[in-house]
C-alpha cells in the first residue's frame, strides 16, 4: 500500500492481476509494472502508465522508494 508520504511524481509498483481504469475501459496487469503516481481520491490512486492516466485501488499499489528515501 502507498504511504502518506507518497508524492506526485513518485514511482509506484503495481503487481500483476490488478485492474486499472479510466472509467471508459479497464485493463488488468498481466505482469508487475511501475507507474508514476499522480494523486489520490478516497479509495483510488491516479497513476500514469503507458502514455495514459489510470485509476487503481490505492491498496493495490506500493511505493518503490524505500523508507529511508532510497
Amino acid at each position: 500500500m502507498i504511504s502518506s508520504q507518497t508524492e506526485v511524481g513518485d514511482l509506484v509498483y503495481i503487481p500483476s492481476q490488478v485492474l486499472l481504469t479510466d472509467y471508459k475501459t479497464f485493463i488488468k496487469t498481466d505482469k508487475p509494472i511501475n507507474a508514476v503516481y499522480l494523486g489520490k481520491k478516497s479509495i483510488e490512486a491516479q497513476v500514469f502508465y503507458n502514455g495514459s492516466s489510470w485509476w487503481v485501488n490505492k491498496d493495490k499499489i506500493y511505493n518503490v522508494r524505500g523508507q529511508n528515501g532510497c
